[in-house]
């Protein structure tokens, strides 16, 4: 398999993005006391890791405590399900689209 100069450049251009994504301080862990799974002890949802690749969000604070909702999944801190509409309404790549967003940190762009 071939590629020319451009699929390079943008192979190696994602490839730089990425880096700058995956590195976290362990200390950080301990420190703003992050969870690596998706719920605390009373049951609500936690950011995933420090990356904040993901949230699940399964209450709302309300003045008489927490209240149960409808269960809620972030990426990157877009609603999962606003990505979904936004892809079919347009007919959007969305596989890749959502790809490059959980390894990127943003959406892509046109190029």
């Amino acid at each position: 398999m071939t590629t020319n100069k451009k699929e390079e450049y943008l192979i190696y251009k994602l490839a730089d993005n990425m880096k700058g994504c995956v590195k976290i301080d362990a200390d950080l862990f301990r420190k703003l006391d992050v969870k690596r799974g998706l719920r605390n002890e009373d049951g609500t949802g936690v950011l995933v890791g420090l990356t904040n690749i993901g949230n699940v969000v399964g209450y709302e604070r309300t003045a008489d405590g927490l209240r149960p909702i409808e269960g809620k999944l972030y990426f990157r801190g877009y609603e999962v399900s606003d990505l979904v509409h936004a892809v079919l309404h347009e007919q959007r790549f969305g596989y890749e689209e959502i790809a490059y967003l959980l390894l990127s940190g943003r959406l892509p762009d046109s190029e």
